[in-house]
């Protein structure tokens, strides 16, 4: 009977320290997308969207977008850096046209360096569209999009 009890009492052991290391796993997400892409230096909301800056302009020429949805709870960050000229990044949710996120930093000559970046808290299976578009700038971007998420 002792050994019974004993081998039991192991096992919940066992068990109870596997719990929590199956309970905490990570998943890391690290993508680049881009494309060549003309530029759109749009200051008002004249074109037929409420979408911001050169997001306004047409999927495909003056913008790119990729969908994610994320794996579990965690942050993710959006960037693009490296680049020529000012491009601008968005986060948009829901098939909305008001971004959740945005990045839009001014690169004038002698502004700000060529950097765009934005964090964003997220929900386990919350999806979104991330943006990268030119507002004025040569014609290629690379934006990248990372994170550690919890499930």
């Amino acid at each position: 009977m002792r050994k019974v009890l004993a081998v039991i009492a192991a096992l919940g052991v066992v068990v109870a320290l596997a719990a929590p290391a199956s309970a905490a796993k990570k998943t890391k997400v690290h993508e680049t997308f881009g494309a060549p892409l003309a530029p759109f230096p749009n200051y008002s909301s004249l074109t037929s969207t409420a979408r911001p800056g050169c997001s306004a302009g047409q999927e495909g020429v003056h913008w790119v977008g990729q969908e994610f949805t994320a794996p579990g709870k965690g942050t993710l960050k959006f960037h693009a850096e490296g680049f020529t000229g000012d491009w601008d990044l968005y986060v948009f949710t829901d098939g909305s046209d008001v971004p959740i996120a945005r990045s839009e930093n001014d690169q004038t000559q002698g502004g700000a360096a060529p950097e765009e970046e934005i964090l964003l808290p997220m929900k386990a299976k919350q999806t979104v569209t991330l943006v990268a578009c030119n507002w004025l700038g040569d014609p290629n971007v690379s934006a990248t999009y990372e994170g550690t998420f919890s499930r």
